[in-house]
């Protein structure tokens, strides 16, 4: 299906992810004024109770169901506008069969129990062809991440956020060799779980500025094979433009590196903000042109995609 429009944002977050400002209707509302015809809304799920019992970095199960009520709120609120229900995981070791159960809502079990980090550095990937399918999810879009490493063994509960500011000086503990090398790790275990749809802000540990001594290249071939062999999708990630890496994700070099392995991209701002809803789309379009797309990729509410040409 050919859409004649590229006025989509397919990456939000309220104040439901717990460091998003801003109520959910908000957003609907600054997606409705600047003429998207669609929007994902795409809260960070409950994570292990032991990592956020209070739900700074993502909703807590207590949240889930006032979450889907207000997504089936805003729909009635406004019918011009495609809302997809969506929901951004984060990957860690030793956490599939959590986030299984999570995935599938309210029907899942509580974050009550904690989740021992403590999974082997070296566990082999998962085979998808073994995963056992997520039951009555009722979320119609599902972003994989990975923000946090789960080898920290001076932390109460073992992990450390590689995107978190205020965590900074653990890049100088481990260095950025090591970081990104584990953040490889993570992040194919998450292209080959088989949850995701999207994979998001693939090269996200350059957030904070911090590169390593090696070339990245043969990594940005290793994922733009990895997600094409998986048949997911990619995004063009607007908010790095915003942060100290001043780019967005991908880069131009692994965004050409997706597009020459064929791998399908779609588009959002990763808004925490209303006022930051479809932020910087047009020169996000314009960096998927130059990296050689010719066509944006948007999920649909029904598990379809659509194509958009990007011409002007």
């Amino acid at each position: 299906m050919l859409k004649q429009t590229t006025l989509v944002d397919t990456h939000t977050h309220s104040r439901y992810s717990g460091h998003g400002t801003g109520v959910l209707a908000e957003y609907i509302d600054a997606a409705a004024r600047q003429g998207l015809w669609l929007i994902a809304q795409t809260e960070h799920m409950t994570f292990p109770f032991d990592l956020d019992p209070a739900g700074h970095i993502g909703m807590t199960y207590e949240q889930v169901p006032a979450y889907l009520a207000e997504i089936a709120a805003a729909r009635l609120e406004h019918p011009e506008l495609e809302i997809i229900c969506g929901i951004e995981v984060d990957w860690l070791d030793g956490a599939e069969d959590f986030i299984r159960t999570q995935l599938q809502g309210p029907a899942g079990r509580t974050n009550a129990a904690p989740l021992n980090p403590a999974a082997p550095t070296t566990a082999a990937p998962l085979n998808p062809a073994s995963a056992a399918p997520v039951a009555a999810s009722p979320y119609e879009l599902v972003l994989g991440s990975v923000h946090v490493l789960t080898d920290d063994p001076d932390a109460a509960n073992g992990y450390w956020a590689l995107d978190y500011d205020a965590e900074i000086a653990g890049w100088y503990e481990r260095g950025a060799d090591y970081v990104w090398r584990e953040y490889l790790r993570l992040w194919l275990d998450a292209v080959e779980s088989g949850f995701f749809d999207i994979m998001a802000h693939p090269d996200l540990p350059k957030k904070l500025g911090f590169y390593p001594s090696y070339s990245l290249q043969p990594m940005y071939q290793t994922m733009a094979d990895a997600v094409a062999a998986a048949g997911l999708m990619i995004e063009l990630n607007t908010s790095g433009y915003f942060m100290p890496a001043a780019e967005f994700y991908p880069g131009p070099e692994l965004l050409a590196a997706f597009h020459r392995a064929g791998v399908p991209c779609t588009i959002g701002s990763d808004a925490h903000d209303p006022a930051n809803v479809a932020r910087a789309l047009d020169q996000g379009r314009r960096a998927l042109q130059e990296a050689g797309y010719r066509y944006l990729t948007v999920p649909r509410r029904d598990g379809d995609r659509c194509q958009i040409a990007l011409a002007d």
